[in-house]
């Protein structure tokens, strides 16, 4: 971009981003959400689908519903994971292009998905700030979001998620939120520390992780 500066010269400046981790932000088609929220859904009304099962020292914290599921059980959730799995790459080789403009994808990386489970969170619920131990990369995929969860102004990002990264100070920035929408992924890698605001409204806030 161009600006002007106080002596009326124009200056050509680039606005660099050499430090930080990087954050993948896809939209997904309904079809997959609709998929998701009916396993979900058949989870909850079989009597094998117990909370106590799920051993999440986080998530024993608070009063959100999570528990696990596996993705090999059915071809449809083998096709969403391997589709993670691709955009995963995705993320992973644009950085590598930041680094070597030269950079070609060879397709020697594999990526396995350790575990995964839906999380039900409604009116105060919230996850503590926190990090995923199991695996290099991490996401949140929103399959509900209640109304009352809008746009952020200064004073409300209820129901947000924050991804937090060292420390604010000048030209620097320590967090960013985002507003939870239906169908929108994040990507990020697993030692990035996030948290999840509690929304006071009716509704559920679901997603899968």
């Amino acid at each position: 971009m161009t600006q002007k500066t106080s002596n009326s010269d124009t200056v050509k400046v680039n606005i660099l981003k050499p430090f930080g981790p990087r954050i993948l932000h896809a939209k997904l088609p309904k079809k997959t959400i609709r998929m998701l929220n009916e396993e979900c859904d058949i989870i909850l009304k079989s009597k094998s689908k117990n909370k106590e099962d799920f051993n999440h020292d986080l998530l024993r914290q608070v009063t959100s519903d999570a528990f696990q599921i596996d993705m090999r059980e059915k071809p449809t959730l083998r096709d969403f994971a391997l589709g993670l799995g691709d955009l995963t790459k995705c993320l992973v080789d644009e950085y590598q292009k930041e680094k070597n403009p030269n950079y070609v994808n060879d397709n020697t990386s594999q990526f396995y998905m350790h575990n995964a489970w839906f999380v039900r969170s409604f009116k105060s619920d919230y996850l503590p700030v926190h990090l995923h131990t199991s695996g290099q990369f991490s996401c949140v995929l929103y399959l509900k979001v209640p109304e009352d969860i809008t746009e952020a102004d200064n004073k409300n990002t209820q129901g947000y998620i924050d991804f937090i990264y060292g420390s604010a100070n000048t030209v620097t920035r320590g967090n960013r939120t985002f507003m939870p929408v239906v169908g929108d992924l994040y990507i990020f890698p697993s030692f990035l520390f996030h948290t999840a605001y509690p929304f006071f409204g009716k509704g559920e806030r679901r997603s899968l992780s």
